[in-house]
């Protein structure tokens, strides 16, 4: 017998929803390395959808924006070096896709920074995710990093992958929003994300299927779902480590 009201993570949020919830664990890097943090997936889930109302415009003004300036950059990529890599192969053109992919990290980054922000309940604008361009070496060396090392790691077996691709998985907000070194960030993320692993990964699945099911039809339900899963990504983040620095020139 089930007693109590059950949580709904889309029940529409009450009027003057708390930008935080009360009580909601908060985290540091000393205690993410060490395991000290917790979650509960639906409680996640419920406070991430809290948090939608007031930000899907923000968020889409955004990712609107971010998304036909990587398109720009991956177009003009392409053209730059399109000879060059259908003169020289496969290889060639994995290699030019993955360095056009480095170029719009701080886009991918001001996108994360965007829900981190809000789910830290501190102030969010479409313009946080055009502010961390000055990350852009750090950040694509990362990203270019930790893709070899995933890849490598589906090469061998498959789950060292999986395994990886995860556990680096808040590296490009570390090197954003706590200045971290490459190496550093790439470790901090792997060890702390590895304690909580596998409930990790439910919730990411649990995300990910409810994604594909809001476009079902025409993608409308992405309206929601979208910037619900930022938000996700962004309270497990400061369960995990704690709030997040302001934004540069925020």
């Amino acid at each position: 017998m089930v007693t109590g009201n059950p949580v709904n993570p889309f029940q529409p949020p009450a009027p003057g929803a708390d930008a935080v919830r009360p009580g909601a664990s908060e985290g540091s890097l000393e205690k993410a390395i060490n395991g000290e943090y917790d979650f509960e997936i639906g409680d996640v889930l419920s406070e991430a959808w809290s948090l939608t109302d007031g930000f899907k415009g923000t968020f889409w003004g955004g990712a609107f924006v971010a998304y036909f300036l990587m398109l720009a950059i991956i177009f003009s990529a392409a053209f730059v070096l399109g000879i060059v890599a259908s003169d020289a192969g496969m290889v060639a053109g994995i290699v030019v896709n993955v360095l056009t992919m480095a170029a719009v990290t701080p886009l991918i980054v001001g996108v994360m920074m965007l829900g981190i922000r809000r789910a830290c309940g501190q102030e969010v604008h479409f313009g946080v995710v055009f502010s961390y361009f000055h990350v852009l070496a750090a950040a694509a060396g990362a990203y270019l990093l930790t893709t070899v090392l995933t890849y490598v790691g589906i090469v061998f077996l498959i789950l060292p992958g999986v395994y990886l691709g995860l556990a680096y998985g808040m590296t490009l907000p570390l090197i954003a929003d706590r200045s971290l070194p490459i190496w550093q960030a790439m470790e901090t993320s792997r060890k702390a994300l590895t304690h909580k692993w596998f409930r990790l990964f439910g919730a990411y699945l649990l995300v990910g299927l409810l994604v594909l099911l809001s476009m079902i039809p025409l993608g409308i339900g992405l309206i929601w779902t979208a910037p619900w899963s930022v938000l996700v990504f962004g309270v497990l983040y400061r369960r995990i480590f704690g709030a997040a620095s302001p934004a540069p020139g925020v």
